[in-house]
């Protein structure tokens, strides 16, 4: 079986991070016109020089109440920017351990002495790692599938034990499990303020170099209680960097998550859901339990940005839907991959949600499908358990007050393994058994009366191939974040990257 090469062109990233017209594919954002209850990517003016001097708003309660979306996205420092940028790869560009950094240094150093990396070559990228080569999809075995490697074949159960099986469902019937990739987009305060209103929470994958872009929007994503995973430095096919290029998009991603918000995430989602076993155990080894999705609304391809019309981005949600409605989700619950990418992805979803809330008993994020009550690898947050949530408990408690936080950097961070995760509360395989056998969690809060489905599979029973077969929902594991099927097209925009570009330029000149 011939897999079709996955390309994106990045030459006109610079030439035209401030002017671009046309959308190329996912994890770029591009200029489009205002919209009702959206606020654009604003990626379009060019991502903010973190070496200006500090304007206001200077914190993320102040930001979250600006409506005006130029003003939003208007480039802003803080008084440690400068010191923050130095300490982090360079903006959108692949991530390799930063010159002086002894801790991640010691760390990798640590990581390769484990031999917990399996002896996996980089699979060969085109177009700057955006995108397959035909070489290395048509050599690759697909009846052995010996490497569990998802964009070939949809695999997220590895055969060997020594790798832990991906996330791909959430075990409660009847649920949507609401994640969003690709933020925090620098206008998303209407949007955000559209969740907050239907209390709604999600799991949100962070882009690292948005976060560093982008802090207070970042701050606000923790602070309005949602939770907060990684999605890698700069939204490359992970499986086709190096090791330490692998590392790093994880390790610098979380740690710029910790300067800004002060908690260090344990979970990550690939981008394009390219993963092998090779990228899995380096994310375990840095204690990140690998989330993919079993249902893709494919909307990072809308126009004006993408070649989908808003009338083929619908019916995929309707396919979606139509499981809620059915009985297709009566014995467990889905988890959708949408994005916070651009103006038209947020007013997708919120045009969409009237009838998902019809259709589906409960729309929850993914700490509360698995009861992971305590996600980070600190103590607080703590986030409810799925009872609790659907119950009318929907807040974290402990979560820090958005008048006052403060960015730091190069923050210490505590990082265990996924094998050495053991408690009730988190989302590596261990701790999601202890809380369907009835473990204690920090939160202190009651277990759902379902739980054991997460327990039994994290995978919901789907097997190797990671997806269910189900004819009711053709989006369903469409390779998505960007690929229909297990290779298609490539879904990296201009977003978050060619305006990045531009701000990259001006910073390492």
């Amino acid at each position: 079986m011939k897999l079709t090469s996955v390309v994106v062109s990045s030459t006109v990233v610079l030439a035209s991070a401030l002017s671009v017209s046309a959308h190329v594919g996912r994890g770029f954002a591009v200029p489009e016109p205002n919209a009702i209850l959206q606020a654009r990517s604003g990626h379009a003016n060019g991502r903010r020089s973190r070496m200006m001097a500090r304007a206001n708003p200077s914190t993320d309660a102040q930001m979250a109440k600006v409506e005006d979306e130029s003003q939003q996205c208007k480039p802003y420092g803080l008084s440690n920017s400068a010191e923050l940028s130095k300490a982090y790869p360079k903006a959108s560009q692949i991530a390799d351990i930063v010159v002086g950094d002894d801790e991640g240094g010691r760390l990798f150093e640590e990581l390769l002495s484990s031999n917990t990396i399996p002896n996996i070559q980089p699979k060969q990228g085109v177009e700057n790692h955006m995108g397959i080569s035909d070489q290395a999809s048509n050599s690759y075995n697909m009846d052995q599938d010996p490497d569990c490697w998802w964009t070939a074949t949809g695999c997220t159960k590895p055969k060997s034990k020594k790798f832990e099986e991906d996330i791909t469902s959430c075990p409660e019937p009847r649920t949507w499990g609401l994640t969003f990739d690709d933020g925090p987009n620098c206008s998303h305060n209407a949007f955000y303020d559209y969740l907050q209103q239907n209390k709604l929470k999600a799991t949100l994958f962070y882009i690292g170099t948005n976060v560093i872009d982008w802090p207070l929007q970042a701050q606000r994503g923790l602070t309005d209680g949602h939770d907060i995973c990684v999605h890698t430095w700069s939204h490359h096919y992970m499986t086709t960097l190096t090791n330490a290029q692998v590392f790093s998009e994880l390790y610098y991603t979380m740690r710029i998550i910790k300067d800004v918000t002060g908690v260090t995430p344990r979970c990550w989602r690939p981008p394009f859901g390219d993963v092998d076993n090779r990228v899995r155990a380096i994310a375990s080894f840095l204690g990140l339990r690998t989330i993919i999705w079993d249902n893709d609304t494919d909307d990072w391809n809308v126009k004006p940005d993408g070649s989908e019309t808003t009338q083929q981005i619908d019916q995929n949600y309707q396919n979606i839907i139509k499981q809620g409605n059915n009985g297709t989700t009566n014995d467990h619950g889905v988890i959708v991959l949408t994005h916070e990418l651009t103006n038209s992805t947020m007013g997708e979803f919120i045009r969409q949600y009237p009838a998902i809330k019809k259709a589906y008993d409960h729309v929850v994020p993914l700490t509360a499908c698995f009861n992971a009550t305590s996600p980070y690898a600190e103590d607080k947050p703590t986030y409810p358990t799925f009872s609790d949530f659907v119950g009318g408990n929907i807040d974290a408690q402990g979560l820090p007050d958005a008048n006052s936080m403060t960015v730091n950097v190069k923050s210490k961070m505590d990082i265990q393994s996924q094998k050495n995760q053991t408690s009730a509360g988190g989302f590596s395989p261990k701790s999601i058994k202890q809380a369907a056998n009835g473990g204690s969690s920090s939160s202190g809060s009651s277990n759902s009366s379902s739980s054991s489905a997460a327990a039994s599979s994290s995978n919901s029973g789907n097997g190797s191939s990671g997806s269910s077969d189900n004819s009711a929902s053709n989006s369903q594991n469409k390779g998505t974040d960007g690929q229909n099927g297990a290779f298609s097209k490539a879904s990296v925009s201009i977003a978050s990257f060619a305006a990045s570009a531009a701000l990259s330029f001006l910073l390492y000149l």
